[in-house]
């Protein structure tokens, strides 16, 4: 319930933030009253936009140049008005009986103001000497009307579509309940059956026998002879005898996680040898249960990497946890016990296993965790070999059994605007202590809850060279209280978390307006970014006649997009229906100012030339992709995009596209999916989380598809635009590669989102012509980016199916 209201409360702050900037660029009043305002969230919000604003006051000592209403419904009209007055609705948009009074009053509705999206309705009304001619009047309230119509036509056909759905899913369970009397009615008829009956001795006999032959010794060992040969056989037996010395832990066996060859190759071939980092592993201990101590204790001992040191820290009450610890560290001198005299907080507690540590790199690990047996051993190579000072790997959720992995977590390499997003790295992390020193010391209590995230922001900000290693190593016991289970668990993390981002930002010089929880998704974050360069954005729109969809796209930006300077460029690419060119010059009295037409004279369909060609006559800072079978949903769309194109480090910036049933049709592109590039996450409903939550928060991604993605002009022009052998396909993703060659960040946002009727406009790939051309596309794409295929795609994981879109896993073996 508490979260529901925080929930509410940041949702209101954003609708007043927006309004305030509205009315900032817009109206540009110097002061502003608010009347029947139930909070003075909107009067702040003005305040940050830089305008004297204040409650409404019939005593005000001095005049103002703009009154805000809210709810004008439940409004009386005061007597004195100022010459601008703004009608905002929140939860009703009756204004007839406001805008009635007005009238009357001598003030007309200024149709430059319109109203953006529901959240946003509102309507500005003027007085003074410059009244508009009653035909713009009438123009006005038509347009007016002529939105409210689309409006209902649009919910008319959602509604309609959501009842077929409806009908089709009903369908569907019908036949499925059918389907299921079958089955069920055929299994009764075979085991109620004589013959069933009279088998029986004979199927459990060939149970059994299929029983022992994968499990009696003798037949084990005819197999192994048959596959491995005598010498594989002699080295697996040699294999054996070398793991019981090595490896002597009874309760929680190192085999049950890596064959036995493997466990015992490594721990004879250590990581930078006899000089290799010694990694202290920190430990704060609660109360630990002690059957799950002793998982986590043979889970360090059974490292296959030697050189580490186990700093446990106790500050629980439990005697017989310092006691179990104290007696495995008279066995195991690496073994390390302190108990502490005060409970000082995770981070307090830890910051004293920090002390505790003598080794030149330090691993944290939780109470009631494990470590998999080549954790250390693959965290020494990446330090070795690669010189790292920040190391994480990949980790899995379990219940009960460490084998009842219910959740891997899969994560990409290092991505900034991922870990803006949510602690992603989470376990296992490995860090030197001469970085943590570098980055402030160690774990602080003001973010108990989400200490771990400050400290990795902290030491990720300063690493030199950051390495992911892509295996889960790391086993994170899900139990009722554990933030693995689920974080709502301790809600204090979500604050910790704001606090940390918050934190982080004013450490980088990175000016942000606010960093809030994404409502419903608990421990995912959207930052709100200082709009330090909000220029204009010159929206690139090729289109060939099937007018009534381009007419859908322009008509929808204009009516919901909320961002104040944009313009739109549509590049006619060799249209024949008289109806197109009537609606373009339509269009463009309309918008005389912000449309224009510009013709292609080329041949066929080449996207990139097209592109490439309207480029040319953008006026923008900005350059917006955009296909012409789009339509705009969210308002503040290019609020969004912006604010990421704006950054140095950012080059192309991607939206949520939806197909029409509200499915995902682009939420990133996945390079190498399909021996080239697919869409991730595509087909998934758009209520969904995503595999991990990636369809909540702002990603890094290695592309995005040109449907509709925004870059700065001066990034464009730097990579040559796009490349015009790429007719048609793979022409953004190619794009995106030579973005990201050119050492900028490509990202994904989910809080832009449009639909996007793919490849209405130009067909499919259907005739030998079409298909010939796509395949020269691909053989061309994999010719010149065959070294990068290789190397996989850094956004995601190579235990991802290449071959998939979905993120279905093909979990690596370990090497």
């Amino acid at each position: 319930m508490q979260l529901d209201k925080e929930t509410k409360l940041k949702q209101e702050k954003e609708r007043c933030r927006q309004l305030a900037q509205r009315v900032a660029e817009e109206a540009r009043p110097a002061s502003a009253q608010v009347l029947n305002s139930e909070s003075d969230l909107l009067e702040k919000a003005l305040r940050r936009a830089g305008i004297r604003a204040e409650e409404w006051s019939a005593q005000a000592a001095e005049p103002v140049d703009l009154l805000v209403v809210e709810d004008p419904v439940w409004s009386h009209l005061p007597q004195q008005l100022p010459e601008k007055v703004l009608l905002a609705s929140v939860d009703s948009t009756m204004m007839a009986a406001w805008a009635e009074q007005l009238a009357r009053r001598g003030y007309y509705r200024d149709f430059r103001w319109r109203s953006k999206g529901r959240a946003q309705q509102s309507a500005l009304f003027c007085t003074g000497s410059a009244v508009p001619a009653p035909l713009m009047m009438v123009q006005g309230y038509e347009q007016e009307m002529d939105t409210l119509r689309d409006r209902m036509v649009r919910a008319e056909r959602t509604c309609s579509e959501e009842a077929a759905l409806i009908e089709r899913l009903r369908s569907d369970l019908a036949l499925s309940r059918s389907h299921e009397q079958q089955l069920e009615k055929t299994l009764s008829d075979v085991t109620n059956s004589t013959f069933w009956k009279l088998t029986w001795p004979m199927r459990y006999a060939v149970s059994k026998s299929r029983q022992i032959w994968h499990t009696f010794p003798l037949f084990v060992f005819l197999h192994d002879l048959r596959a491995m040969g005598v010498e594989g056989v002699r080295e697996q037996a040699r294999a054996r005898r070398e793991y019981a010395v090595l490896f002597p832990s009874k309760t929680l066996r190192a085999d049950r996680f890596a064959p036995v060859e493997l466990l015992v190759k490594q721990a004879s071939h250590q990581p930078g040898g006899e000089a290799g980092p010694k990694i202290s592993i920190v430990v704060p201990l609660y109360n630990t249960p002690l059957n799950f101590l002793e998982e986590l204790l043979d889970s360090v001992v059974n490292q296959t990497y030697r050189n580490w040191e186990l700093c446990c820290v106790d500050a629980g009450q439990d005697t017989a946890v310092g006691q179990h610890v104290q007696a495995r560290a008279k066995a195991e001198p690496r073994i390390r016990y302190q108990k502490l005299t005060e409970n000082e907080g995770i981070a307090g507690n830890t910051n004293h296993g920090f002390e505790l540590a003598t080794g030149d790199y330090i691993a944290l690990l939780d109470h009631d965790d494990i470590l998999h047996p080549c954790a250390l051993w693959y965290t020494a190579q990446a330090i070795v070999e690669q010189g790292a000072d920040f190391v994480y790997t990949d980790e899995a959720t379990f219940e009960g059994k460490v084998e009842n992995v219910v959740l891997y977590h899969f994560k990409p390499d290092f991505m900034l605007d991922n870990l803006r997003s949510n602690n992603y790295i989470c376990h296992l992390t490995t860090f030197s202590k001469v970085l943590m020193e570098q980055a402030g010391g160690g774990e602080r209590a003001e973010y108990n809850g989400s200490q771990d995230y400050d400290l990795f922001l902290r030491l990720t900000e300063k690493a030199q060279k950051i390495a992911h290693i892509p295996h889960a190593l790391y086993y994170w016991r899900s139990s009722p209280n554990s933030t693995a289970s689920d974080i709502s668990a301790k809600t204090y993390c979500i604050d910790a978390g704001i606090a940390a981002l918050k934190a982080h930002y004013a450490r980088c010089g990175v000016a942000v307006d606010d960093v809030t929880l994404i409502p419903g998704t608990p421990g995912y974050y959207k930052t709100d970014y200082t709009m330090a360069h909000p220029g204009r954005v010159s929206i690139l729109i090729p289109t060939c006649d099937h007018i009534r969809d381009l007419e859908t796209c322009v008509e929808s930006i204009y009516a919901r997009t909320t961002y104040p300077d944009f313009e739109i460029l549509l590049i006619e690419n060799n249209s024949k229906e008289e109806q197109t060119f009537r609606s373009y010059e339509r269009m463009r009295k309309e918008h005389p100012d912000t449309l224009k037409v510009v013709t292609w004279t080329g041949k066929g369909f080449n996207y990139s030339a097209l592109n490439n060609f309207g480029a040319r006559y953008a006026t923008g800072e900005y350059l917006l992709l955009l296909n012409n079978d789009t339509e705009v949903i969210t308002p503040g769309w290019l609020e969004e995009m912006v604010m990421y194109a704006q950054q140095k480090r950012v080059g192309c910036v991607g939206a949520k596209l939806l197909y029409p049933d509200d499915t995902i049709q682009h939420a990133g592109v996945g390079f190498g999916i399909g021996g080239v590039a697919g869409h991730l996450h595509k087909y998934f409903p758009a209520t969904s989380d995503g595999y991990m939550g990636r369809l909540n928060y702002v990603q890094d991604v290695y592309g995005d598809t040109a449907a509709c993605l925004l870059i700065r002009k001066e990034i464009y022009d730097e990579v040559h635009g796009l490349d015009e052998s790429y007719a048609v396909a793979f022409n953004d993703v190619d794009f995106c590669v030579r973005v990201r060659e050119a050492g900028y960040t490509n990202v994904f946002t989910p809080f832009a989102q449009l639909y996007h009727y793919e490849s209405k406009s130009r067909g499919m790939e259907d005739n030998p012509e079409k298909q010939k051309r796509f395949q020269g596309e691909v053989l061309r794409f994999q010719a010149r980016w065959g070294d990068l295929l290789a190397k996989g795609d850094p956004c995601t994981n190579p235990n991802f199916d290449i071959q998939r879109e979905d993120f279905s896993l093909k979990i690596l073996p370990l090497e």
